[in-house]
Parts: C-alpha cells; sequence; structure tokens
C-alpha cells in the first residue's frame, strides 16, 4: 500500500507549513479533517528536519502498532534513514529519554500527562491530530481522562495550522459525514476534484450468513485487482463470529477460540489456523498480523474500529450494520467509514442502525440475495 506523497505533490498549504512553519522551531499542531494530509506532513517534516542535521534525534509517537507500520512504509517509501525511534504512546510514558523532535499523530486522543511529558522532553514537537475524530474519553491503557481538544493546545505550547483541504476522501464520503455529523462542517471543506467519485453502497440482505458471503466476494474480487480491502468490525468478539462464518461457507471447521490470561482472543493462533487452511485473510491489530505484509499478499484485513484509526484503504467495509450493532458512538462510525479512499460498502440484515438510518438516501442501495442469486455463488468462494 502506497499512501505517501512525495514533496512535489505537495499542494501550497503542505509545502508552506513544511518549509516555513516548521523552520519557526514552535511548537506546532496540525489540524484538519480525515484525509486532508496530517500524517504526509508529519513525514515530510521529519525529512526537513534531517536534512538540517542527519544526526539530529526523532522520536514518533502514536497511537497503535498498526500506525506504526503506517509510519515505517511512508518513511520507506521516502528513503528516510535517520536516528528515528517510533513508538506507541503507552511505550514512550515508560521512558524518559529526551529528543530533538518529537512527532505526534492523533493526538486527540491522548491524556494531559502524556502531552506534558512529550512537552518537557523536546525541543520542538509537532502534532497532528483531528479533534472530530476524538473517540476516546479515558486512556484505555491508565483510565486517565483524555484531554480536551481545546487544552491541547495550551498543554503543549503549540499553535495550530489548519489544512483547508481533504484528499482521501471522495465526495460522496464527505457526504454521507456531514449528514452523520453536521456539526463537524465537513461539507464545506475543499476536495480534490480530480478525485473520481464513487457512491456509498448500501448493501441489505437476508440475514448475517449473506452479509459475509457478498462481503468475501466483492472483497476477493478487489484483491484480485491489486486494492487494498479491509473489514472494520465494532468489538472482536464481531470479528470471530465474522470469520468463523465464512468458515462455514468454505466448510472448514470453526476456530476453537482461544484466549490468553487476559480473556484476550489469542488471534497469532487465529491468523496460523487461517493460513493452514489456505485462507486469503488476517487479523491486523494489538500487535498480532502484520500490515505491510498482508497488503503486499493482498489480504483481506480485519481490524476493530479504534485499530483502523490513522489508516486508509482502498476499500472499506463496515458489516452487521443492523439495529443491533455494537457502534454506539457516530464519531466511531465516522472514523470507520473515512479509511476508504475508493469504495465503502456499508451492509445489513434486517433492520438498519439508526445512524444508517441518517445517512441511506446518499446511498446506491444493493439487495444482497438479489446479487448472490444473479451470479448463483452457491457458498462457494475462491480463496
Amino acid at each position: 500500500m502506497s499512501w505517501m506523497i512525495k514533496s512535489d505533490k505537495l499542494d501550497v498549504e503542505q509545502k508552506h507549513f513544511i518549509f516555513e512553519e516548521v523552520t519557526t522551531g514552535k511548537n506546532i499542531w496540525i489540524k484538519g479533517f480525515a484525509g486532508s494530509g496530517k500524517s504526509v506532513l508529519l513525514v515530510h517534516a521529519i525529512i526537513e528536519k534531517l536534512k538540517e542535521d542527519p544526526n539530529v534525534s526523532v522520536c514518533i509517537v502514536v497511537f497503535t502498532h498498526s500506525l506504526i507500520e503506517m509510519f515505517q512504509l511512508g518513511m520507506n517509501e521516502l528513503g528516510i534513514d535517520g536516528n528515528i525511534e517510533l513508538m506507541t504512546y503507552f511505550k514512550f510514558n515508560k521512558g524518559n529519554e529526551k529528543y530533538d523532535y518529537i512527532f505526534c499523530d492523533e493526538v486527540q486522543d491522548l491524556p494531559a500527562s502524556i502531552l506534558k511529558n512529550m512537552k518537557e522532553r523536546s525541543k520542538q514537537l509537532i502534532l497532528a491530530g483531528d479533534s472530530h475524530q476524538s473517540i476516546y474519553d479515558e486512556n484505555p491503557d491508565t483510565g486517565e481522562s483524555t484531554v480536551t481538544p481545546s487544552k491541547i493546545g495550551n498543554i503543549t505550547g503549540s499553535t495550530e495550522y489548519e489544512l483547508s483541504t481533504i484528499y482521501r476522501l471522495t465526495k460522496s464520503i464527505v457526504n454521507v459525514v456531514s449528514l452523520l455529523l453536521p456539526k463537524m462542517n465537513i461539507f464545506d471543506a475543499k476536495t480534490d476534484r480530480t478525485k473520481q467519485d464513487i457512491t456509498v453502497k448500501l448493501c441489505s440482505g437476508r440475514n448475517c450468513e449473506m452479509e459475509v458471503e457478498y462481503i468475501i466476494k466483492e472483497a476477493e474480487e478487489l484483491t484480485s485487482i491489486d486494492e487494498s480491502v479491509v473489514i472494520i468490525l465494532p468489538k472482536h468478539d464481531d470479528i470471530i463470529t465474522f470469520i468463523n462464518i465464512i468458515l462455514d461457507i468454505k466448510k472448514i471447521e470453526q476456530w476453537d477460540v482461544i484466549r490468553d490470561n487476559y480473556n484476550n482472543y489469542k488471534y497469532d493462533v487465529l491468523n496460523k489456523y487461517l493460513k493452514e487452511n489456505d485462507m486469503n485473510i488476517e487479523y491486523v491489530g494489538n500487535r498480532h498480523g502484520d500490515l505491510s505484509k498482508s497488503l503486499e499478499l493482498k489480504k483481506i484485513i480485519f481490524m476493530t474500529y479504534h485499530s483502523s484509526k490513522g489508516l486508509d484503504f482502498d476499500n472499506v467495509f463496515l458489516p452487521f450494520m443492523s439495529n443491533l450493532s455494537n457502534i454506539r458512538n457516530e464519531t466511531l462510525f465516522m472514523v470507520g467509514m473515512t479509511r476508504s479512499k475508493k469504495n465503502l460498502y456499508l451492509t445489513y440484515s434486517e433492520t438498519m442502525h439508526k445512524y444508517v438510518k441518517q445517512i441511506d438516501k446518499e446511498c446506491t442501495k444493493i439487495d444482497i440475495d438479489s446479487i448472490l442469486n444473479k451470479n448463483d455463488t452457491s457458498l462457494d468462494i475462491d480463496f
């Protein structure tokens, strides 16, 4: 998956940040809607700092291990080589080393203590994040309350730099987000006029099994043309349910659930089981799976909404969006939708979720049963 933009492709606003704002030495918070290039600018800012002095110490602090992989991919694409450490905020907070520069992504979900820690341990702090995408009320590791967006600048002593153009999202995805969360005012943002628009697909089936069959059929076709695919679900239980339905479809014995001492699913065992059965799917998140290798091997990736934050894919599937969905937060639903660069599929059976009802008029309706019967898949999917 290539997500990094080369410097000659940056717009005027982005170049101004890289070549003017970053050189001031001030702490900066890059703000902007999903897909506005915040993470891209962090990487380019690192390049400029290394040009000034190849020996500077740099630390990148992110929220998830999947984001670490994404930054590694981006830096590899641009050939960045230097004294750079990548770590989660949890690992960072356990250390005490100081750096010349600290870069932090998804800053909106951090508690005040970590923000203060980053400020104290860096000569210059460059943050990125969208206050509209805050999905945690408290730090999942410590229980400490996350900081309100209005206080981020005060705590870190940073000035705000607002990006005004959305590049990742299609116009149709921007439209559905504006219906879901009108107070975001995302509809007023500028979008990339050269980007092909693809309407959001709202797919209904008789039951969950038909949803899964349809999704896997579509996902397999998309990976066959070298496009990235992710299936995002709210809870880990949902992921296990979805994967076991696939195994039923393929007439493979369901995975005998194994948990660790903390009662978490042992996804390393699950991924091994899927590989042994020639299933072209993999769970990625919580230190399990390999994002870059999964993309290289054209695998269908499974993630939770929380693990997917900060990432993007060509095609995104959000299944089980019935009135019984485990989605309890509009912002989390928005985060899932805005991972897509091209196609966004929402699927449900029986009654659609209330959040889907808010956006269904902007979607292309697809009847899953008709599609499957027309193609006569007979529950035989070639992985």
